[in-house]
C-alpha cells in the first residue's frame, strides 16, 4: 500500500481496460459499423436509404437531450453499475434489431442508442480517467479512442464476411451478442467507482508532490471550476464551439468515399482513403493524446486543426493526383483523430477537475447536436451547388477555426477560478 501511495495506484490501468469495455467495444462493434448493414436491410425490405438510416440522425439528437442529465447520474451515482446496464441494454437493443421489419422500429432503436450513448460516448471515459490519473490522461483517452479504431478495422470485415454467408440478421446477432457480453462482463469485474473508494491514490502522484495522500487526494478532487462560475467564463463556451467544430469537421470523413468516385480519383481511391484516414487516427490519436500531457491540450488543438486544414486543402487541390490525395487523408485522420481526446482535455485542464462531468457534458451537449446537423449541411452544400468544393472549404475553415481557438480556452478558464 505505500508503494501505491507514493506512485499511485497501478489499478488505473484495469479502469483504462473498463473504459474501453463500454465504451470502444459497442462503438467499434455496432457504432462504427452501422453501414455494413444498410445496404442489406434496404434490399430486404425495399426501403429508401432515409428509412434505413434515419436511426442515425435521431441517435445523436437524443444524446443531445440527456447528456446532461447523464453527467448527473454519473457523478452522483456509482458509474460501474450505471454503464453495465447502459451496456446491457445497448446490446440487447442491438441485439433485437436482427427481429426488426419496420423502419420505425429501428427509429426507436436509435432513440435507446442515443440515451445509452449519453452515458458511455463522451462523458464516461474523460470522468474515469480524470477520477484515476492524475498524468497520462492524454494518452489513456487517445488509448480507449484508439482501441474503437483497432476494434473496428477488425469487425468490419469480419461482419461483412458474416452478413455474406449467413445474411445480416445472423451478422447482427453473433455482433450485438459479443458486444453485449463482453462490454457487460468487463466492465462489472474491473470498473471502480474512484481511488478513493479502494483506498488508493491516482495514477502519476509522487513522493515529492504529497506526503499525505488521502489529503493530496482530496485537494486534487476539490480543484476547479465551479459550475457557475464556468456558465459565466466565456472559455465554457467556446469550449462549445469547438468540440461542436471538431465533430463536423470529423463527420466529413463520411463525405469522402462519395468525393472520389465522382471525380478524377475515382471509387477505388475513396474506399482506400477511407483505411487511409483510420490509420492516421489510429497514429493520432496515441500522438495527439501525448501531446496533451506533454504541452498541453491547447497545444494539441492547434496542432491538430493545422494537421486537419492541410490534410483536407491537400485532398481537395490533389486533382486525379492519389499519392497527394492520400497524403491529404493521413493529416485529415489526426485532425479527425482529436475529436474524442482534445475537447475533454481542454475541459480539465482549463476547468480543472472539481465539477468536470456537469462542466463537459454541456460542451457534449453541443458535440452532439452538431453531430446531428454535420451530415444535413453537407448533403445540402451537394445538393444546392452539385459540388464538394464548398464543403471543403467549409472544412478547412472549421480546422483553422479549431486551432485558433484552442489556444484561448484554457487560460480564459483558468482567470474564472484560479486566483
Amino acid at each position: 500500500m505505500e508503494n501505491q501511495k507514493v506512485k499511485g495506484s497501478s489499478y488505473a490501468w484495469a479502469i483504462l481496460i473498463a473504459c474501453i469495455a463500454f465504451y470502444a467495444v459497442p462503438v467499434g462493434i455496432i457504432g462504427n459499423t452501422a453501414g455494413i448493414f444498410v445496404t442489406p436491410v434496404m434490399n430486404e425490405f425495399g426501403w429508401t436509404r432515409t428509412d434505413a438510416t434515419l436511426y442515425m440522425s435521431i441517435q445523436p439528437l437524443v444524446a443531445a437531450i440527456l447528456t446532461p442529465f447523464a453527467g448527473r447520474i454519473i457523478t452522483k451515482y456509482n458509474p460501474r453499475w450505471i454503464l453495465v446496464l447502459t451496456s446491457l441494454v445497448y446490446g440487447l437493443s442491438s441485439f433485437a434489431c436482427a427481429y426488426f421489419t419496420q423502419a420505425w422500429q429501428w427509429d426507436i432503436y436509435g432513440v435507446i442508442y442515443g440515451a445509452c450513448a449519453a452515458f458511455f460516448m463522451y462523458i464516461a471515459v474523460p470522468t474515469m480517467v480524470n477520477r484515476w490519473y492524475r498524468k497520462n490522461n492524454g494518452l489513456a483517452i487517445g488509448i480507449a479512442g484508439a482501441a474503437i479504431s483497432i476494434i473496428a478495422a477488425f469487425m468490419s470485415p469480419i461482419g461483412q464476411a458474416w452478413i455474406t454467408a449467413y445474411g445480416w440478421q445472423t451478422a447482427r446477432i453473433w455482433m450485438s451478442l459479443a458486444c453485449t457480453v463482453i462490454s457487460v462482463v468487463l466492465t462489472a469485474l474491473l470498473l471502480r467507482e474512484s481511488p478513493e473508494s479502494m483506498g488508493v491514490l491516482p495514477w502519476g502522484y509522487s513522493e515529492e508532490e504529497t506526503d499525505d495522500g488521502k489529503n493530496a487526494q482530496a485537494a486534487a478532487q476539490s480543484e476547479g471550476a465551479t459550475v457557475a462560475q464556468a456558465r459565466k467564463s466565456p472559455a465554457l463556451y467556446l469550449l462549445m464551439l469547438v468540440a461542436g467544430l471538431f465533430v463536423m469537421g470529423a463527420s466529413f470523413f463520411q463525405q469522402i468515399p462519395s468525393f472520389a468516385s465522382t471525380g478524377a480519383l475515382g471509387a477505388a481511391a475513396g474506399a482506400f482513403a477511407v483505411t487511409i484516414v483510420m490509420i492516421g487516427g489510429l497514429v493520432g490519436k496515441f500522438v495527439i493524446g501525448w501531446f496533451c500531457d506533454q504541452f498541453g491540450s491547447n497545444i494539441a488543438g492547434l496542432i491538430a486543426g493545422i494537421l486537419g486544414a492541410v490534410g483536407i486543402a491537400l485532398s481537395f487541390i490533389s486533382g486525379g493526383n492519389v499519392m497527394i490525395f492520400y497524403i491529404g487523408m493521413a493529416l485529415f485522420g489526426f485532425g479527425y483523430s482529436a475529436l474524442s481526446t482534445v475537447p475533454p482535455m481542454l475541459a480539465s485542464q482549463g476547468f480543472g477537475t472539481a465539477n468536470f462531468t456537469a462542466i463537459y457534458a454541456m460542451a457534449a451537449t453541443v458535440l452532439n447536436l452538431f453531430a446531428a446537423a454535420a451530415p444535413l449541411i453537407y448533403a445540402q452544400i451537394y445538393d444546392r451547388t452539385g459540388s464538394f468544393g464548398p464543403a471543403f472549404i467549409l472544412v478547412i475553415v472549421l480546422y483553422v477555426a479549431v486551432a485558433v481557438l484552442s489556444m484561448a480556452i484554457i487560460p480564459t478558464a483558468r482567470k474564472c477560478w484560479k486566483k
